[in-house]
């Protein structure tokens, strides 16, 4: 059997969610533009706002995971032993250690 004459199935999908992709964005830019209480001045706006909005939330994302790859690699601050203590539950351990 062979694959020759097969359609290409990821390329046929890839093509049809960038129109989809396009067409969602032509919506929103019709739904802005056809609004007359809407200025183009509140568009720009809202736009600027939507691209901040990703910014912040990879921002945010970003500053997390460097916090986590400081941790692993060691840089952090050393519990008191009172800390450990509570973390680790010393006290439960049993009386044969």
């Amino acid at each position: 059997m062979t694959i020759e004459g097969r359609p290409n199935v990821q390329h046929d999908w890839e093509k049809v969610y960038k129109t989809q992709r396009k067409d969602r964005m032509q919506d929103c830019i019709d739904d802005y533009l056809q609004d007359h209480e809407v200025s183009v001045r509140q568009t720009y706006e809202e736009m600027l706002s939507c691209v901040q909005d990703v910014i912040d939330y990879h921002t945010k994302c970003l500053d997390r995971a460097v916090n986590l790859k400081f941790f692993m690699m060691g840089h952090r601050e050393i519990d008191t032993l009172d800390e450990l203590a509570a973390k680790w539950q010393y006290d439960k351990l049993p009386k044969r250690f």
